[in-house]
């Protein structure tokens, strides 16, 4: 089966890119809202993920998400507040607080992880395994482009 190809606008990447994203988080916000998390905004999932794999620090999750310590802190005191978040004074530093999923946040986020990974079932029923691996290889070529850490050849 052929298509027809986009209007140019339509066709650039970062325009498909965009409505491949908007759809992810409108599917993801409808999941968490439908298993009770209706409070949670896709971008959580961000900071859900940094949590999860280790990253404790507020000033940590910012370098990582390219943000700044205060819009990170704003989202860590809604998840908080939200029960899904605990901080918890560092370890390391006196000083300073590490963040945990609370067992709250561990269900939302299994909730996106699940969403994310029938989304992904959906795709391969969409276009086969080989093309949707070949699809992802591209995309992160193209973010390693984007971010200037590609290979030079």
């Amino acid at each position: 089966m052929s298509r027809q190809p986009l209007p140019q606008q339509q066709a650039l990447l970062g325009a498909l890119c965009r409505r491949l994203v908007r759809a992810i988080a409108e599917e993801t916000k409808a999941e968490l809202a439908a298993q009770g998390f209706g409070d949670v905004r896709p971008a959580h999932n961000a900071v859900f993920a940094l949590v999860a794999g280790g990253v404790g620090r507020v000033t940590d999750m910012a370098a990582a998400l390219g943000m700044t310590k205060q819009a990170v802190t704003l989202m860590v005191d809604h998840l908080e507040a939200g029960g899904y978040l605990k901080r918890a004074p560092d370890p390391d530093d006196g000083r300073a607080k590490v963040v945990r999923l609370s067992r709250r946040g561990r269900a939302a986020a299994a909730v996106s992880a699940q969403t994310a990974a029938r989304l992904d079932r959906r795709w391969e029923q969409t276009i086969g395994r080989r093309r949707l691996d070949e699809c992802k290889a591209t995309l992160a070529e193209l973010v390693d482009a984007a971010a200037g850490t590609a290979r030079r050849q």
